[in-house]
């Protein structure tokens, strides 16, 4: 989910989350290092490249049995819960979650899903939608009204799971809870009063700088074009998914708004640490692309607000509406994490994170200022360069851009004889980022879980 919405949509309204941000820290360069939902979970929750933790796409496992964040933090006495996402594979165990409300049908079903619970209030789920503008349209036919209203949504029912766990959670002991929602990820079904608004604001949308009406999607590997829901070249459909992207983006602030009230009625906002990130972006029609799983800004650009517990001793440098610049990773969280909570993780290369809490009191010397991606194609950012390879398996082709000047990524610089000694720098970078393979890191007292019960992984091959 992108941040920086304003600087093309200014109607787009996230006050919760801009509140959040003048009360902690926000992170302006963050990125994933898995453009792609599951790879990024897995990687947040391991603090782990995905070529080494295996899971490299969505319906594909980890390779070995790893140490995940629940399992450290119910391992050092807490008491853990998700609501919302998670998709890993297998698909029916807890992965050390004391409580697992599914936005789907996963995990071990104790508790009611959302599915069950809609079918129970509304009927078929799938005879909801009531109105759609695009219906025959790969892409746009994911638009539609919703017959019910906003209360009975799924975002709205992953909020109130969360609040729910607030008032029935042991208060003996401190809690995880991991709130994971799906929107503003496709399908784009808005109830009211968010279809109303998508309606007023379709007009005032404007498209990407790079979206070119009436384009061609790019033939993949095998000489086809295949549009599918990944390319957009209507521009009425791309007005109309970019409208109501920006509305699910409020959706989800109201819903942020109404779990950090529960979380204050609760007695709990004062010795909470409250993160917001996202697994990836979206492309919102920039080079014609939509969706994510592209080595491109829109897609691997994050969100990342970090705001301390304001009686520990990192609200000092955390809690004072600052913006950091330097460039940090979606693995960087997890050591974050555990270090704000007194327990940092111990010095083992298996975990490829490094903690924010030294960037973010200013001691900048030694950071890493270097990010690393992967899913179709693979990328690394240093400074201002960032270099891609597409297909790294067939060893395919490579894109330069300067993002100070060019952050749109329209000029590609690669063969640009000045920039030579860069291009084999980054080309060094990549090659040795996908070598790295460390084992499984050791965590005193806890051993490795949840190795996948079937097929092994293909993996990538460094190039």
């Amino acid at each position: 989910m992108r941040w920086e919405l304003q600087r093309k949509n200014r109607f787009t309204k996230t006050p919760t989350l801009d509140h959040l941000a003048s009360e902690g820290t926000r992170f302006t360069q963050a990125y994933t290092v898995a453009a792609v939902c599951v790879s990024s979970r897995y990687s947040f929750f391991t603090s782990r490249y995905s070529h080494v933790h295996g899971a490299t796409n969505n319906n594909i496992p980890i390779r070995v049995a790893q140490i995940l964040l629940p399992s450290i933090l119910k391992h050092l006495g807490y008491q853990t819960a998700i609501s919302g996402k998670l998709h890993f594979h297998p698909s029916d165990q807890d992965y050390d979650f004391d409580y697992f409300w599914s936005f789907n049908n996963e995990g071990p079903k104790k508790l009611e899903t959302w599915p069950q619970y809609l079918t129970a209030k509304h009927g078929n789920i799938a005879r909801q939608t009531i109105e759609k503008p695009f219906p025959d349209d790969p892409l746009g036919g994911d638009l539609g009204k919703l017959s019910y209203p906003k209360e009975d949504t799924q975002s709205f029912w992953i909020t109130d799971r969360a609040i729910e766990f607030f008032n029935i959670r042991d208060q003996s002991k401190p809690f995880f809870l991991f709130v994971s929602y799906l929107e503003p990820h496709s399908p784009s079904r808005l109830a009211e009063p968010y279809w109303s608004q998508y309606e007023q604001n379709l007009e005032k949308t404007e498209l990407s700088p790079t979206f070119v009406s009436g384009k061609e999607p790019a033939l993949n590997r095998n000489g086809i074009a295949r549009p599918g829901r990944h390319w957009v070249s209507d521009p009425k459909i791309a007005k109309a998914m970019t409208a109501a992207y920006h509305v699910k983006v409020t959706h989800i602030d109201d819903c942020i708004e109404r779990l950090l009230d529960g979380l204050k009625k609760a007695g709990l906002e004062r010795n909470t640490l409250i993160i917001f990130t996202s697994d990836h972006g979206n492309m919102l029609g920039d080079h014609n692309r939509w969706f994510k799983g592209v080595p491109y800004e829109g897609s691997a650009r994050i969100p990342l607000i970090i705001k301390a517990p304001q009686n520990s001793s990192y609200a000092e440098t955390f809690n004072c509406g600052k913006t950091v610049q330097e460039l940090v990773e979606s693995i960087d969280v997890m050591p974050t994490i555990l270090d704000v909570v007194g327990k940092p993780l111990p010095e083992d290369s298996g975990f490829q994170g490094k903690s924010l809490t030294q960037l973010v009191a200013g001691k900048t010397d030694h950071w890493k200022n270097i990010v690393f991606s992967e899913r179709t194609g693979i990328f690394v950012r240093s400074g201002k360069y960032k270099l891609i390879q597409h297909d790294p398996e067939t060893g395919g082709q490579y894109e330069l851009y300067d993002l100070e000047i060019d952050p749109l990524e329209t000029k590609n610089l690669s063969n640009d004889p000045v920039l030579k000694t860069v291009l084999e720098e980054l080309k060094q970078k990549l090659e040795a980022w996908q070598k790295d393979d460390p084992p499984v890191p050791k965590y005193p007292g806890l051993e490795p879980k949840f190795a996948p019960a079937e097929r092994e992984p293909k993996r990538r091959k460094a190039t």
